[in-house]
């Protein structure tokens, strides 16, 4: 898929008020059941998933879905977090299965593919049938080739991040270290993270947060490779793939990669054991809240004189409902969600804003929209049924390679072997 770039950022209006309620938890009321409303199942990453303790302040999608069950007379949402991407991913495909399947689900970008081919979600035009006009008019015309596949639509575009740097300012100003130079180059970073390294008595500096397939992804792009190109070329083993994966593998050599679980990483870049993190744009309300000291936001480092090349993150919302009856209801929902009252309280999370609201960027964002005006690839989507066993076996050969538990040509080697073997 070709760059994609919002030309025109317009900062205006501020985002509507926020509906106050608790967190999702899949359980609706016996009233909501009685009252003659057609339910809908919404399975989402974005809410209190199994055994988690709800925050104070309901999450921005848990906002929308309450706003909208508030003010619909003919629609419920009952909302579940099964987890995150795969986990919900899972259920859904085991729910499917079973003859029981969510109407809705948060589906990510790299698997649409997955989504249209193993779990067979319901093309847009055919659940919105003439409103879908009216429903495209409320997102922006860069947002629909995410959700396309063979000329069709498959759910309503959603969630657009991208991964940026998070770094600690209050680490760097003690250990001089200016984070423009650092955060210039790879090379530079190389040399700067050497000093960071002192200041914190030897421990790691460099976090790379979530699955490590994607910030791989931005790392090969901006090296002038890609995971898989426009054509669904497999390209993991290009000098540019190899040299990319180098970088990291040599970081880590040097002790300044923290190899730690994902669940460990941001909690210690917030304790302040590591200086530098990268996450999603979307972390942006929690980082901000969380962190205890001065929060720095910045683009990639660049491969020389290459342009970063990021990739896109997030998720749209896919309709897997095998009941015809509810198409009315899922459009109703969209097209609030997607609307004057419902995006505003959605773009609370920090994802770059692809309505066609004017709202303002959010403080930290600033690196997010610099990459995006740039060009954002669409995260890798992985082709076929088996895409997610796809994506998993490269994302552990990223891991491994980048602990140097392998070397960097023997694991893309070998990873691409494992990979080619699951393509139908």
């Amino acid at each position: 898929m070709a760059k994609m770039n919002r030309r025109t950022l317009v900062a205006g209006a501020a985002a509507a008020g926020i509906a106050a309620s608790t967190m999702g938890t899949g359980i609706t009321s016996a009233a909501a059941r009685q009252d003659g409303k057609t339910e809908l199942t919404i399975y989402h990453i974005w809410g209190t998933p199994p055994g988690g303790t709800p925050a104070e302040t309901a999450a921005p999608m848990t906002q929308v879905v309450d706003a909208f069950n508030e003010q619909s007379d003919t629609v419920f949402i009952n909302q579940v977090t099964p987890g995150g991407y795969n986990e919900t991913l899972q259920k859904t495909q085991a729910d499917l299965a079973a003859g029981n399947p969510p109407d809705l689900v948060s589906n990510p970008w790299a698997f649409l593919d997955f989504a249209v081919n193993g779990l067979g979600a319901n093309d847009l035009a055919t659940v919105a049938g003439d409103r879908l006009p009216e429903l495209q008019a409320l997102i922006s015309d860069y947002a629909w080739p995410l959700v396309t596949k063979d000329e069709k639509l498959y759910g309503l575009p959603w969630g657009l991040s991208t991964p940026i740097i998070y770094y600690n300012a209050d680490i760097f100003e003690a250990a001089g270290v200016d984070p423009a130079v650092a955060f210039d180059t790879w090379e530079n970073f190389a040399t700067e993270a050497v000093k960071l390294q002192d200041y914190l008595d030897g421990n790691p500096v460099l976090a790379l947060s979530y699955n490590k397939d994607w910030p791989a992804q931005t790392i090969i792009q901006s090296n002038g490779g890609r995971v898989i190109d426009d054509e669904g070329n497999i390209g993991i083993t290009s000098p540019e793939a190899i040299a990319a994966m180098q970088t990291i593998a040599d970081l880590d050599q040097a002790g300044l990669y923290d190899r730690g679980t994902s669940a460990e990483l941001s909690p210690s870049f917030l304790a302040g054991s590591t200086a530098v993190i990268t996450s999603s744009v979307a972390s942006i309300r929690s980082m901000r809240t969380n962190a205890t000291f001065t929060l720095g936001t910045s683009t990639w480092p660049k491969f020389g004189d290459k342009p970063i090349s990021a990739s896109t993150g997030g998720s749209f919302l896919a309709v897997y409902t095998r009941d015809e009856a509810k198409y009315d209801a899922i459009v109703e929902f969209f097209l609030f969600a997607a609307g004057e009252v419902g995006y505003p309280l959605w773009n609370q999370t920090g994802y770059i804003n692809i309505s066609k609201l004017d709202l303002d960027i959010l403080e930290g964002q600033e690196p997010a929209y610099a990459q995006f005006e740039a060009g954002l690839i669409r995260e890798t989507n992985w082709p076929g049924s088996r895409g997610l066993e796809e994506q998993t076996v490269w994302g552990t050969y990223v891991e491994r390679i980048w602990a140097n538990d392998i070397g960097v040509e023997d694991g893309l080697n070998e990873a691409l072997s494992e990979i080619e073997a699951l393509l139908d």
